[in-house]
């Protein structure tokens, strides 16, 4: 990462819903060279569960690895493109996580 990425604004890439998707994010980030900062893991820990939002970890890395971040997550087995928001969307979800799309009947 250069200097001026160090600088550069963090923005939200991905929503993760349970541990297996933080971790398996963050792998697949980290064994790409991507550093990422998450945000809500603490009431994740302490609520151990996700209802609606509550507890939701939101993935963000610096904006100038975003486009290459969503192709890794989009690229990844069980997962696709939102057709609405263009955002990263796991083939199992009924609506996309950022713009609350439907995701019925989409393939990458």
């Amino acid at each position: 990462m250069s200097r001026e990425d160090e600088h550069a604004p963090l923005v939200e890439i991905w929503r993760a819903w349970g541990d297996f998707e933080v971790q398996f994010i963050r792998g697949l980030l980290e064994a790409n060279g991507i550093e990422s900062a998450f945000r809500g893991e603490s009431t994740r820990v302490t609520h151990a569960l996700t209802l609606d939002g509550l507890a939701e970890v939101k993935i963000l890395v610096h904006e100038s690895q975003a486009a290459r971040a969503c192709e890794l997550i989009a690229g990844a087995e069980g997962m696709t493109t939102c057709p609405h928001c263009d955002k990263p969307a796991s083939e199992q979800d009924k609506t996309c996580r950022f713009c609350s799309e439907p995701l019925t009947g989409t393939s990458p």
